[in-house]
């Protein structure tokens, strides 16, 4: 069982650290051009905005902090009572 939470939570950081890496760089890099170029016009000017590379930036950001938030906080490490309180779980045994 312990296993299975170290996994998952390894797949969730790996996640998040690439989504993030990948969210902060792609908007700012040459990439970005030839991504556009499959895009309808409309929506190519759209997505080309400084705000909208910002935003997707800011997004990044913010799934780098959830890493740093489960490092600090592991939980999906921790174990919670099945099924009640502490003080149900200890009454009843």
């Amino acid at each position: 069982m312990r296993a299975t939470r170290f996994l998952a939570i390894v797949l969730y950081v790996g996640y998040l650290v690439n989504v993030g890496l990948l969210l902060i760089l792609l908007p700012w890099s040459s990439a970005w051009g030839l991504l556009l170029t499959m895009f309808p016009p409309e929506p190519a000017v759209l997505f080309d905005q400084p705000w909208l590379r910002g935003a997707l930036s800011a997004f990044g950001v913010l799934h780098l902090l959830l890493v740093l938030w489960e490092l600090i906080n592991p939980s999906l490490l921790t174990t919670a009572p099945v099924g009640g309180t502490q003080s149900q779980n200890t009454s009843q045994s």
